[in-house]
């Protein structure tokens, strides 16, 4: 069957129309409730009430419905509003309304709209939004991927005792497969996303906003999973050696290629693509080392380049780059507001590049460095050191900057009641070396395991600005 016989020709209209952010959020909303009802559905009046309360709680967030062409869609209040949502709804395929004996409308979703509401869920950033309190969320929102749940179940699958269909049970274990492929795949990605912002921010309050996202929502949620709860290793080599046992049977082979023998002309090529799905299956188990060191060093990367580059943005006033940083971004500032004339101009008498003439080799007045020759009477050999001193002053200058105790000894410093809040040391006394250890132990926080909150209020520094958060000293679940 064609797709489009199966989603209606305005289906998507809702998500591309004027009001798509009233309707997106209405539509999961809904959904919402829905998923409470009977498996007949739900009486259409709760679902009204229900919006009804949902858009006058967030008035601030939604707007009045702009002009649709439709002389139905400018409501007078937020019940006629809900009700022209769930209209608009039911004409464009997402939800059909039926009656029942009772003349009570029930409300269901259509199936095509369940996936997509589920897909939203799993994908849409700001899935809070739509809850009262943040126990309330199922983690399976914020966390639609469970490593362990696939693997798992490929293990108990391959190691059940008298398996009667080995054709259902590779098919579970093929489809598994996939989907555990798919959501390290989807951890990759997000990590590539956070790698690529680390180059697209140029303020460290975007930067740090972004390195707590990244702390509560990847590092916490998926990567730790991943590599601790959910961790591959421990059933990866019995899963290869199931399937290549499976591979070497010709009986096994034979009973899984039945899967395929509808799709493929003759027997022996279903033979021929069960043998290749098993390699298949194989080769991801046996490719998921790489695969895992790959989200390691990308783990790294991120941390590191954020940092980094922090440091640099903490420095940038003391070095050339930084002040050419600094003009670049006040031209860029300036282009925003309209005045990249007058920005140009001010710019013009900073600097002064002289026309260089080029000369070829043969006018050249370059002389070739001679050859260099060891000095074997070096200073050691004559010195000694029986009377150098390697006290504590000659020690500090070559130690890092930050280590590990420094952190740690910041921290305890500032914990009251198991918490460090950034307001109460970010301040315009706060000192460069301050915050920057403020932001190494955000850093520190992420290997210890302690939970960090962030809040919309914003920071002062004296030269730099962050929105504030809390490192609370626990662990986390």
């Amino acid at each position: 069957m064609d797709f489009f016989d199966l989603v209606p020709d305005n289906f998507f209209s809702l998500l591309s129309s004027k009001n798509k952010r009233i309707y997106l959020a209405s539509i999961l909303q809904v959904f919402k409730v829905y998923e409470t009802g009977t498996i007949l559905g739900i009486d259409k009046k709760i679902i009204v009430d229900d919006l009804v309360y949902f858009l006058e709680s967030h008035n601030d967030y939604f707007y009045d419905v702009e002009n649709e062409d439709d002389e139905e869609a400018s409501p007078k209040n937020k019940r006629e509003l809900a009700n022209y949502i769930l209209r608009r709804m039911e004409e464009c395929g997402w939800i059909y309304v039926d009656v029942n004996n009772d003349y009570e409308e029930i409300l269901n979703f259509s199936d095509t709209a369940i996936t997509i509401c589920e897909a939203i869920l799993k994908i849409y950033p700001n899935i809070s939004y739509f809850y009262e309190d943040e126990d309330e969320i199922p983690e399976d929102y914020f966390n639609p991927i469970e490593y362990q749940g696939y693997i798992y179940q490929i293990y108990s699958l391959l190691n059940q005792e008298n398996i009667l269909d080995y054709s259902l049970v590779f098919d579970l274990v093929y489809t598994n497969t996939i989907h555990l492929i798919r959501a390290i795949r989807k951890l990759d990605v997000r990590m590539k996303d956070y790698i690529q912002s680390v180059i697209e921010n140029t303020e460290i309050k975007d930067l740090m906003d972004k390195l707590i996202a990244y702390k509560n929502d990847v590092y916490d949620k998926s990567y730790v999973k991943l590599k601790v709860t959910d961790n591959i290793d421990r059933y990866r080599l019995s899963i290869i050696t199931k399937l290549t046992d499976m591979q070497n049977d010709p009986i096994i082979v034979d009973s899984i290629a039945n899967l395929y023998i509808t799709r493929t002309k003759t027997k022996e090529i279903a033979i021929e693509r069960a043998i290749r799905n098993i390699d298949e299956v194989i080769d991801a188990f046996n490719a998921l080392e790489d695969f895992i060191s790959e989200i390691d060093n990308k783990n790294r990367n991120y941390i590191n380049s954020t940092i980094g580059k922090i440091k640099f943005l903490l420095s940038e006033d003391d070095n050339v780059i930084g002040k050419l940083n600094t003009i670049l971004k006040h031209i860029k500032t300036e282009n925003q507001k309209g005045k990249i004339d007058k920005a140009m101009r001010l710019v013009d008498g900073l600097y002064n590049l002289p026309s260089i003439k080029v000369l070829d080799n043969e006018n050249s007045l370059y002389v070739p460095r001679g050859s260099y020759k060891r000095n074997y009477n070096q200073l050691l050999d004559t010195v000694g050191l029986t009377d150098f001193d390697l006290g504590e002053g000659f020690m500090d200058i070559f130690k890092s900057s930050y280590d590990e105790r420094e952190i740690q000894s910041f921290m305890d410093a500032h914990f009251i009641n198991n918490e460090i809040q950034a307001s109460n040391i970010v301040n315009e006394a706060c000192t460069d070396s301050e915050f920057m250890m403020l932001i190494y132990s955000v850093i520190y926080s992420v290997e210890k395991g302690y939970k960090i909150e962030i809040f919309d209020d914003i920071l002062h520094q004296k030269k730099y600005s962050i929105k504030n958060f809390i490192i609370r000293k626990q662990l986390v679940k």
